[in-house]
């Protein structure tokens, strides 16, 4: 899985590409965030890995063309589409390379041994990016061991690793309930649960269709027929209790400060 996301640095438009295994980035200079710009610099980072099997990307309007569709269709990978909130790996890369470049530019250094280096630097389970991706360890400014260290038990700390983050996450998050064909949802906007849709189908985890969007689950809540009476009376009752409350001073006694008389 390849998960996928537009930045904008300094004014300009990156494409941030994350492997999911292995967390190797893959940055490109964008010089305009249309479709096609987008799918070469896609192509060219495929040209050098492979195809994924799955592209995971936001809702960014070069990904909702019907050019990044073809492409998809034609390149034979299945795309997902998620919000930020959801697609914490690809926000995180962002992070970390939004960070690189900074720093690089800031120290008038070279930004793709900024970008060399993360690739080199062991993550949690002791190998880098670039080792679990490629096997193989990259040679950087830095000296470092020729030969490469066999893990035989890579794969079981990186489920471990994965499985450590998970519990982490789930203590505080909330699985959104079964839903049934056309059963009516809410979906959150600036104005809050306001806009109905209907239920259709669960295209992948954590992202739905609806009959009228495609959105994640983050953004949208089981309904029933009744829910703007529930929420109107809701705030009603809040709206009058706080009229009800009266305001009044405080009973303290207050005496003046006693000075020595000299």
């Amino acid at each position: 899985m390849v998960q996928s996301r537009n930045g904008l640095l300094k004014g300009k438009h990156y494409l941030v590409i994350i492997d999911y295994h292995s967390n190797d980035p893959d940055l490109a200079l964008l010089s305009s965030i249309l479709s096609n710009c987008v799918i070469t610099h896609a192509k060219s980072v495929f040209a050098r890995h492979g195809i994924p099997h799955t592209v995971m990307s936001d809702n960014g309007p070069c990904f909702n063309r019907k050019e990044w569709q073809d492409f998809a269709e034609t390149y034979d990978f299945k795309h997902v589409k998620s919000s930020p909130q959801s697609n914490g790996k690809a926000e995180k890369g962002v992070h970390i390379l939004t960070q690189l470049l900074k720093k690089a530019s800031d120290s008038n250094s070279d930004p793709y041994l900024a970008l060399l280096s993360y690739r080199a630097s062991p993550l949690e389970c002791r190998l880098s990016p670039a080792e679990l991706l490629m096997k193989r360890k990259l040679r950087t400014k830095l000296p470092s061991c020729s030969k490469l260290k066999k893990h035989p038990k890579l794969e079981q700390r990186l489920k471990l690793q994965k499985l450590k983050q998970k519990t982490f996450y789930d203590r505080t998050a909330k699985q959104l309930p079964s839903l049934s064909r056309d059963d009516p949802v809410r979906i959150e906007s600036p104005g809050g649960w306001i806009t109905k849709a209907t239920f259709l189908q669960e295209v992948a985890p954590q992202s739905y269709t609806l009959s009228n969007a495609q959105t994640e689950s983050e953004s949208i809540s089981p309904s029933s027929e009744n829910c703007n009476t529930d929420m109107y009376t809701e705030t009603q009752t809040k709206t009058h209790t706080l009229d009800e409350m009266v305001k009044r001073r405080s009973a303290r006694t207050i005496k003046n400060p006693e000075r020595l008389n000299l």
